[in-house]
This record gives structure tokens, C-alpha cells and sequence, in this order.
């Protein structure tokens, strides 16, 4: 399709000029969206942003790596004769953790977000429930940089898209269903709803909770529509299906307990209630 776009004489990668759409995108979204929010300063947004991008691409590097390790535990047993430089053991490597998994990104970005906001002593909930509607739109984009890449393509489909140049050879030659942009559409439906919510004042220290439930079902379906090998199987689930059922549970047992807990916390009692009792317990003058 177009892997690679020039601009002003130098040729970058589609999926890298979509990121940084999608980086910028989802900055100024979380700007505006927190323009009236007494529980959010806006001056540690981009430091958010930031560290999250890195959690983000060291996550999903990693996982990648993890899927794609039986080669690495195959040199290490042959004592890596078939490379026999530093370099030839660098381009190796590279070749493992070269690519990227989208859910090793996602808990990446948690946990960047998660350490910084450890660090300056912020409320989790409320910086949270903005990453909720930004993951979704910053994965919008970079899901059109997939299908203008060529990668992350689709099953065999009439109808479908032909590509020719594709990163992943693989994806070449045959006509592909675009399950590319039709995760990129869910991605930015996803997106409206939950700002949709978050400006409504719903759901509120929960919406993380509600994005991680709906991105697991969507990603459990178009993972069926999903062509490529590469990304790795546990038994006849995917990788991300895996990955996505483990989440919707674990999810769904975090809002039990969280409901629970609710339910065992003694209810405050009001003014009202409080006034009686406390001249109730002032003596009669003797």
C-alpha cells in the first residue's frame, strides 16, 4: 500500500508519521478535555504522555520479543555458532524484539503512567479515567499506519485490499480483508463513547475499567479476521485472544472486589444524624 512516506527528501515510515499523529491527537485531547477539571493539572499531562510512550514501546517490544523467543532459546542451545560476530548477534536480537505487540504496549503505558504518577504523589482515578479515551484514539491512528504498512493484515477475503509492497512479504499478492481499519474505526468509536462518559461525569475512577472490557471483546472477535502468523498462538487462541480473556476476567473480578468492598465500608452518617447523638452525650446541668 504505502509503507513508507517522503517528506521534504527523507522517507519515514507510515506507521511512524500515524504514531505521532496519534501521539499528538490524543495530547491535545486530554488538554481539552481537562480544561475544567479541579481533580487534574494540566502541567503534568505531558509528562503522563511521555512517560507512557515509553512504557508503551518498551512493552511492546518486550512482548514481541516473548513471543517470538524460540529462536533466541535455540541459539543460546547451539551456543550461538551461527553467529559469529557482535553485530551478527545484534541484528539478531533485533529481529526478535524488532517488532511490536499491541497489549505488551498497553501495560507498558499503565505502568510508565503508574510510576511517574507514584512518583509525584498524584490520585491514580482521576489521570485514569483521561488515559481511558486517549489509549483508544492514539491506537486509532497508529492501527491506519498497520494498514498502510502492510502489517497485522487480514484473512484471505474477495473482498479485501491487494497489496504489493507490504512490509510483511506474506501479506503481498493476495486480496486481504482491511481488519486493519476496521479495529482503527472500533478504536475511535471507542474513543467517543468513553469522552462521552468522562464528560458526563460517568462512570468516574472506573472508565480504565471500561475501556479495558470493550477493547478485550473487540480485539477477542477481529483477531478471527486476522491473517498473519507472526503474532503467535496459545493453543487455538492468538496470542491477544489469550491475552484478552485473561483481561476481561481479571477485570471483571477487580470490579467485584471493588463492590464488595464498597458494600463492607461503614456508611458516613450525616449532620443530622451526628447532632442528636452528640447532645445526647453533653450532661445535664446539676
Amino acid at each position: 500500500m504505502l509503507p513508507y512516506i517522503t517528506v521534504f527528501g527523507a522517507s519515514f515510515s507510515s506507521y511512524s508519521i500515524t504514531a505521532g499523529i496519534g501521539f499528538f491527537a490524543m495530547w491535545l485531547a486530554a488538554w481539552l478535555a481537562t480544561r475544567r477539571q479541579n481533580d487534574i493539572d494540566q502541567n503534568h499531562i505531558p509528562h503522563i504522555a511521555v512517560t507512557a510512550m515509553a512504557g508503551l514501546f518498551l512493552g511492546a517490544h518486550l512482548l514481541f520479543g516473548i513471543v517470538n523467543i524460540r529462536p533466541l532459546f535455540l541459539a543460546i542451545a547451539d551456543g550461538f555458532s551461527q553467529l559469529p560476530s557482535l553485530l551478527s548477534v545484534m541484528f539478531f536480537l533485533g529481529r526478535i524484539f524488532g517488532g511490536m505487540v499491541f497489549y505488551g504496549g498497553l501495560f507498558g503505558a499503565i505502568i510508565g503512567a503508574y510510576i511517574y504518577l507514584k512518583y509525584v504523589r498524584l490520585p491514580f482515578a482521576p489521570y485514569y479515567d483521561v488515559m481511558a479515551f486517549c489509549i483508544p484514539l492514539f491506537h486509532g491512528f497508529a492501527r491506519i499506519g498497520c494498514f498502510l504498512g502492510g502489517c497485522c493484515y487480514g484473512v484471505e477475503s474477495e473482498c479485501g485490499i491487494v497489496y504489493h509492497n507490504a512490509l510483511e512479504e506474506a501479506a503481498n499478492g493476495v486480496s486481504r480483508f482491511p481488519v486493519q481499519l476496521l479495529e482503527s474505526g472500533l478504536e475511535f468509536t471507542l474513543f467517543a463513547v468513553i469522552l462521552v462518559l468522562y464528560k458526563r461525569k460517568k462512570c468516574g475512577g472506573k472508565l480504565m475499567y471500561v475501556y479495558l472490557l470493550s477493547y478485550a471483546v473487540i480485539r477477542f472477535f477481529d483477531e478471527f479476521l486476522r491473517g498473519d502468523e507472526l503474532r503467535g498462538f496459545v493453543g487455538p487462541l492468538s496470542t491477544s485472544q489469550f491475552i484478552s480473556v485473561l483481561m476481561f476476567v481479571t477485570v471483571i473480578i477487580l470490579l467485584i472486589n471493588k463492590a464488595m468492598k464498597g458494600r463492607k465500608e461503614p456508611v458516613p452518617m450525616s449532620v443530622s444524624e451526628k447532632k442528636p447523638m452528640e447532645e445526647a452525650a453533653i450532661p445535664a446541668d446539676e
